[in-house]
């Protein structure tokens, strides 16, 4: 017989078991995270159901694979998008979370063939369904595993009204044109030129005052120091000896004299006036000991001395 005490009895059994599994999870660390039953499963995507002709479309394959029963580094990607064509090189992306890994193939596709013109106002277009290749690591061969797609409708650009009596020979006013655009510049090139041609302009001038400076500071340093008023004196005399001028003689050797009195030399000082100023016309065998032993003197005073 069912007595409210049997009830209260059940209830109680239940409420016990239901407060059990709940510590065994606690104690377990609370997981809740569902084990995948298949070893990998997808699905298909495409970014747009319906397109006109030519347009974009986006295509992804993403797929849910299980690590511990295949290798997610061996998996590969053979899809057919006949007509479209591929625009660029596709990616794949992943992500793990626990055990399970999560990867998105992403191509972009195009067509502008014949392959793809409706046939009326539309027509539609299903791609093979995709091939993905995998191992599994128990081992075995390559297997395969299919994804379908979903239909794409394309619809064409052109009405029956667009083509009605239109000229062939002529353009049609909704055509596109594959000229390009007209550049654009951030700063006009006729300004930008005259800019540069200052600035260059300017680094010249600097460089060529940067390039006399230089060029005067170098030569500072070489330039060949002035001679005495003793070196010019014996210098006249001896070119006054190679000439046949007798006074220009006189005269050389006179002021070779005044200056040997103005250098404190004054044994040499006078046989310059003799010869200068003696009966007889001064020779070169008689001036030439006296210029060498001038020059040796200015030699003495010019090797580290002030002249």
């Amino acid at each position: 017989m069912v007595t409210p005490r049997r009830v209260l009895a059940a209830g109680g059994l239940v409420a016990a078991a239901l407060i059990a599994v709940v510590l065994v999870l606690a104690l377990r660390g609370g997981s809740t995270a569902v084990a995948q039953r298949e070893a990998i499963s997808g699905e298909t995507q495409l970014s747009r159901s319906a397109a006109m002709f030519a347009d974009p479309v986006q295509a992804k394959i993403i797929l849910l694979i299980d690590r511990d029963r295949i290798d997610p580094s061996r998996i590969g990607f053979n899809p057919d998008f006949k007509p479209y064509a591929l625009i660029g090189v596709p990616t794949v992306q992943r992500q793990d979370s626990g055990r399970l890994t999560h990867l998105v193939y992403t191509a972009h596709l195009a067509c502008v063939t014949y392959e793809c013109l409706p046939t009326g106002s539309f027509t539609r277009v299903v791609f093979q369904p995709a091939n993905v290749f995998f191992w599994a690591r128990t081992g075995g061969g390559r297997r395969t595993y299919k994804v379908p797609w979903y239909p794409l409708t394309v619809a064409s650009r052109t009405t029956a009204a667009d083509l009605f009596n239109a000229d062939p020979f002529q353009q049609p006013s909704w055509r596109v044109t594959t000229a390009p655009l007209g550049v654009r510049y951030s700063i006009s090139p006729t300004v930008l030129r005259v800019v540069l041609l200052v600035v260059s302009g300017l680094l010249f001038l600097c460089a060529l005052v940067a390039f006399a400076g230089f060029v005067r500071a170098v030569m500072r340093r070489v330039r060949v120091p002035s001679r005495s008023a003793l070196e010019r004196a014996v210098l006249l005399v001896e070119r006054a000896s190679a000439r046949e001028d007798q006074p220009a003689k006189r005269k050389a050797l006179e002021l070779l004299s005044r200056e040997l009195t103005h250098s404190g030399e004054r044994e040499l000082a006078l046989a310059a006036r003799e010869l200068a100023w003696g009966e007889q016309t001064p020779l070169p065998a008689a001036t030439q000991p006296l210029t060498v032993d001038v020059r040796r003197i200015v030699e003495e005073r010019s090797n580290g001395h002030a002249r």
